[in-house]
């Protein structure tokens, strides 16, 4: 732990920061907030309640908050709720945002309906380590380094005070919280736990007797000087890195929604995703024969308006407009399980080493049926996110063996449908999990395709890593679930104008390292919908597309399909640059996706190749929707532009 001093990083007056405040707080549907936008930079400050029971084992929070009800005037919004901390005991919160000339207030009550151990009643803070690492943390004076490489011990700053300060090594940007009385607080690196953000936690109390409350005002301000400098951007052309099959996404849950049907007509899609339900297509054991299969148990469960016959039909559509798609499991039936299961869904299940004949029945039937009866064969098969147990838990070892099982069984009953290898949750370090089943050429006769799920993000090299691995086994690469927080569906925290912006940044940064032939966001229904239903007086809804619909669009209709990924650079970090190239109606067109992450500045962008004289340009920013701009003409192969704060922008030779 290095001490700065003040003569390296002027603290106090800090000149070079903009007089500007906080332009806008984001918070979810709980009431955290999850980040701070100031001068057309956004700051990823994450804040949550957290109730850790004793030993640490658990940390309660907002996440799992329950019964939320959420009020709104005047510039102050309220949340109240409760978090459950063990089953049937509880502390309810009230939590009020208010709107300041400097940034957002933030007012926190909690209260114990029961007496639970706890460590102790947090305010938690989260920032990122790669806006502040090298900076300074400064707690009421006692000033300490912000590590740049990951320390020796995680707490590396502690002090009994009312004010936080972060800087970051360039005093362009600077976080403050002030408490309204003096807290312990200690500040933590978690890249421990492969969280790249570093927290510092406030306790407003050791611990709470039943009754007793306990409250904290926390004011947070963010100031930037934002960084409008010129972007150079280069193109190479010839170059082509990969080959990019095109987007898509999951129509997995929430299949009967209009939302399903919207997107399926209005975005041009390259693959999909369906959830296959073998617990609805088996829910008792047929018999105890997995040799003999009782066809008309099995059949008696497809009834009209039944999910399990929307599913069949689903897919039908899906195949019938020329899309591949990849069908996963999520629940087996109950019985199935060792132990059996009492509810449909759970995590880290087994199947019983009994029963694989009969789970080969089950889905082997499943497949047979949907082709004879419903003329459709899925491409690809996996259970989901088998690697972490959602809900079907195999070790690498198992998946291995699933595949041969599995694989084998299709095979005999003359099924086209093949394995996907992996569909491991998590881009980080999760690619060792294909390991297994690709040393095995037994396996590998009958894997067609290699996927994982993005939730999260990754470093570049981590991305890539799973590159090269589908590289290596000559297989395409697909992002089956692309999505950026998988906790997100607990408080809508998606429907927001600043996660859309990060499925932006998500979508170039796969791109650009991961490389892959598909993608599929999670979802294209009314779960983390990129759609609202209104419904008029009549009752009639109609469905209305939100700005993270406006960005997929860029991306999906803007895009030529089976399209060359060709090589770009870009010299600023937060303006991310990819380019295709590909063939519709003998034509050979270009798609260059412009995302600028802070705030406006000048691109100039070089390597056009001198058959592209026009591009169209579309532009979507929190104010404009997938907005036709004038056309741009290139000079020599180079264009000047400029790009809006927190904007994507597409420029296309497409009609």
């Amino acid at each position: 732990m290095r001490a700065l001093t003040l003569t390296a990083l002027s603290l106090a007056g800090l000149p070079l920061l903009s007089a500007c405040a906080a332009e806008t707080v984001v918070t979810d549907g709980n009431g955290r907030i999850s980040a701070m936008l100031s001068g057309g930079e956004s700051l990823a400050v994450e804040t949550n309640l957290r109730l850790p029971l004793q030993g640490w084992g658990r940390l309660p929070g907002l996440t799992d908050a329950r019964d939320v009800k959420r009020t709104r005037e005047a510039g102050r919004t309220t949340w109240t709720g409760r978090i459950e901390l063990e089953p049937g005991r509880s502390y309810r919160y009230e939590e009020t945002l208010t709107e300041t000339t400097d940034g957002a207030r933030l007012d926190i009550r909690v209260t114990a309906d029961a007496e639970v151990q706890i460590e102790g009643v947090f305010l938690w803070i989260d920032v990122p380590v790669a806006v502040f690492a090298g900076g300074a943390c400064d707690l009421g004076g006692a000033v300490t380094a912000l590590p740049v490489d990951r320390p020796a011990a995680r707490h590396f700053a502690r002090a009994q005070t009312n004010a936080i300060r972060l800087t970051d090594s360039a005093a362009r940007t600077r976080l403050s919280i002030a408490l309204d009385r003096a807290l312990p607080v200690v500040v933590q690196d978690n890249r421990e736990w492969d969280n790249p953000t570093y927290s510092a936690f406030c306790q407003l109390a050791p611990s709470l007797k039943a009754g007793e409350s306990t409250a904290l005002a926390a004011t947070f301000a963010l100031a930037t000087q934002p960084d409008t400098s010129p972007a150079r951007l280069t193109l190479d052309a010839g170059k082509v890195r990969y080959r990019l099959h095109g987007f898509g996404g999951n129509y997995c849950f929430g299949i009967e929604s209009p939302i399903t049907q919207y997107t399926l007509a209005n975005l041009q899609q390259a693959w999909a995703r369906t959830e296959m339900t073998p617990y609805e297509w088996e829910p008792e054991n047929d018999n105890d024969d997995p040799a003999s299969t009782n066809w008309d148990y099995l059949k008696a469960q497809d009834q009209p308006n039944s999910n399990l016959r929307r599913e069949f039909e689903l897919a039908k559509q899906i195949q019938d407009l020329g899309l591949p798609y990849v069908i996963s499991i999520w629940g087996m039936p109950k019985w199935i399980y060792d132990p059996p299961a009492t509810e449909v869904r759970g995590g880290r299940r087994k199947i019983a080493a009994d029963q694989w004949d009969e789970a080969c029945e089950c889905l082997g039937s499943y497949l047979v049926y949907a082709r004879d009866q419903y003329g459709v064969e899925p491409d690809l098969f996996c259970f989901n996110e088998a690697n972490i147990g959602v809900d079907v838990w195999l070790t690498p070892e198992e998946h291995r063996d699933a595949i041969k099982l599995l694989g084998a069984h299709c095979a005999k009953l003359g099924l086209k449908t093949k394995m996907l290898l992996a569909d491991a949750t998590g881009p980080r370090g999760t690619h060792t999990y294909a390991e297994a089943a690709a040393a095995d050429p037994e396996a590998m006769q009958y894997v067609t395709a290699v996927a994982f799920h993005s939730w999260g993000g990754a470093s570049p090299q981590e991305y890539a890593a799973w590159g090269d691995l589908a590289e290596r086994l000559k297989l395409p690469l697909l992002v089956t679930e692309l999505g950026v927080d998988a906790g997100a569906w607990r408080s809508a925290a998606y429907d927001s104008f600043h996660y859309a912006l990060r499925e932006v940044q998500m979508y170039q940064e796969l791109l650009l390292h991961a490389r892959p032939q598909g993608t599929m966001q999670w979802e294209f229904t009314n779960d983390y919908a990129i759609c609202k239903l209104q419904r008029d007086a009549a009752g009639n809804e109609t469905v209305v597309p939100t700005v993270r619909y406006q960005f997929v669009r860029h991306f999906c209709n803007l895009t030529p399909l089976d399209a060359d990924a060709l090589t770009t650079a870009s010299d600023r970090d937060k303006v991310l640059f990819t380019a295709f190239a590909g063939d519709r109606d003998g034509k050979r067109v270009h798609t260059l996706h412009l995302a600028n992450l802070g705030a406006e500045r000048p691109v100039t962008l070089e390597g056009l190749p001198s058959e592209v004289r026009q591009l169209r340009a579309v532009l979507t920013d929190e104010t404009r929707s997938f907005e036709e701009r004038q056309p741009v003409t290139p000079s020599a192969g180079t264009l000047e532009l400029t790009l809006p704060a927190l904007s994507l922008t597409t420029l296309t030779t497409l009609p």
